[in-house]
């Protein structure tokens, strides 16, 4: 049996070094953190990617429908306007935000946890007694995040209209600064959730901790680091939309041989439902990915700057050597 040996959080690393121990910690903790997101998080996770299988399902319904009867915009017209639209809407984004929330909050109390007790034996009652405290926390900062980023949006907007006022051309350029000056704020303020919890600060002393460490001249390694993890998660969980897409093709190229519509069958819809919650849950549930690797960035950055492994490593040294903590001498 393999000896385990706890990864050292406190500790600086390349690009590459970081990478491999987020998937080391990933292979570590497969069992015990997997089981933590899945009971703690699966239930708004699962009601959650219900709800968006099946309102794919009814949307791809209602767009077939239209294909196949020359269009009526009136159908969809209804379709939006109706009660059952949104009541769906309100409760999938109720639970997806809900999903998203609970997610993260037991990802970083289980990262906390493992870092303090130095094991990968870890019960998901003590996980969950953390998120129960961290929840609201976190909801609170999301939702100061979203107004944040509303009034981000109206202030970056202004160049657009500046630059729209005297030539449509420069629009351009104003887009290109928008979409970067909003880049620029979501990766700098990427450690905000993690450092609340470790640090045990506010939201607004955890955001601008973020971006004093972020902006240290490690932007650019945040944003990579972040961005390489987000794309392997979106391709991972992509894989579970390959069957329906096949067999969205196979029903079309049928369709196209015998010189009748395709129809949107009751089956296709439940496999529409099944295939994009199988894709939803196994999102959520990938996003381990990238907030482990905002975790190790963030101590990176605390390392690089303020030497706490270093220092711990020195003092822990002293205590050894202390006259105290030596044994005893025989004669």
């Amino acid at each position: 049996m393999e000896e385990f040996r706890a990864i050292e959080f406190q500790r600086a690393r390349d690009f590459s070094k970081k990478m491999n121990a987020t998937f080391e910690f990933i292979r570590q903790n497969f069992k015990s953190l997997g089981k933590s997101i899945l009971y703690i998080a699966g239930p708004s996770v699962l009601v959650g990617s219900l709800l968006i299988g099946s309102f794919m399902g009814e949307f791809m319904t209602l767009s077939q429908s239209m294909q196949n009867n020359a269009g009526n915009p009136e159908a969809f017209g209804d379709y939006f306007l109706s009660v059952n639209f949104w009541v769906q809407l309100i409760l999938m984004f109720i639970f997806l935000f809900i999903s998203f929330i609970v997610t993260i909050a037991t990802i970083n109390n289980y990262l906390i946890i493992y870092d303090e007790r130095k094991t990968n034996k870890i019960e998901v009652q003590e996980v969950w007694d953390r998120v129960r405290n961290t929840f609201w926390t976190y909801l609170g900062s999301t939702l100061l995040f979203f107004v944040f980023l509303i009034i981000a949006y109206i202030v970056l907007l202004i160049p657009i209209v500046v630059l729209g006022s005297i030539s449509g051309f420069l629009i351009f350029f104003g887009v290109m600064a928008f979409i970067c000056g909003i880049f620029y704020l979501i990766f700098s303020a990427s450690l905000t959730f993690f450092i609340q919890s470790y640090e045990k600060k506010n939201f607004f002393d955890s955001v601008v901790r973020s971006f004093r460490l972020v902006n240290n001249g490690k932007w650019w390694s945040t944003f990579g680091l972040v961005f390489i993890l987000q794309m392997i998660m979106g391709v991972s969980s992509y894989i579970f939309l390959i069957p329906y897409y096949i067999i969205i093709f196979t029903s079309s190229m049928h369709s196209v041989s015998t010189g009748s519509a395709m129809e949107f069958s009751d089956s296709m819809k439940i496999w529409t439902m099944v295939f994009f919650t199988l894709y939803y849950m196994a999102q959520m549930l990938l996003y381990a990915l990238p907030n482990i690797g905002i975790a190790f960035q963030y101590f990176n950055l605390v390392e690089l700057k303020e030497a706490r492994g270093l220092m711990n490593q020195i003092e822990n040294l002293g205590q050894a050597n202390s006259p105290e903590n030596r044994p005893e001498e025989h004669y």
